[in-house]
């Protein structure tokens, strides 16, 4: 069986992976860990107006040793934003600048309402278990609510 399962938190953040996984007695979803590729993904919102420069919510956990091949950034209008992507240890926590892992190519729309790419030229793609990522919106213009997915490979 093939399922798509989907774990979110309000406005922050979710989860996807597709595979074969089946339900325990508990209806629980189990078989998750022979996944191989995963959507990491994380929404900011600006509540109606214009997305504001500077860290977006509180970061987001990643439970699982993994590779960044690609990201993509989906928004309600067409607009432009460019997004810095912050990594560190939880113990480490709160990522700052300094930890930035997109180089010189950050997941960029320009007057458009989407952007994608798997050149992550100068970017730092491995995530360990347990870092934890921050969202840092460097520049925004038009673009009120933004997802941004990361295509990985689990490791």
């Amino acid at each position: 069986m093939t399922v798509v399962v989907t774990h979110s938190t309000p406005a922050d953040g979710s989860f996807s992976a597709t595979g074969a996984v089946a339900w325990d007695a508990n209806h629980v979803v189990t078989g998750l860990d022979n996944i191989s590729t995963a959507a990491v993904g994380y929404t900011i919102n600006g509540g109606g107006a214009v997305i504001t420069t500077g860290i977006a919510g509180v970061g987001l956990t990643i439970p699982f040793n993994c590779t960044i091949n690609e990201w993509t950034l989906q928004a309600d209008v067409s607009g432009s934003i460019v997004i810095d992507i912050w990594k560190d240890t939880y113990a480490n926590f709160p990522p700052t600048v300094a930890d930035t892992i997109t180089g010189s190519a950050k997941p960029t729309i320009s007057a458009s309402n989407k952007g994608n790419s798997s050149t992550l030229t100068g970017w730092t793609t491995s995530i360990a278990a347990g870092n934890v990522l921050y969202f840092n919106v460097d520049s925004c213009s038009t673009i009120t609510n933004v997802v941004l997915t990361l295509k990985v490979t689990k490791t």
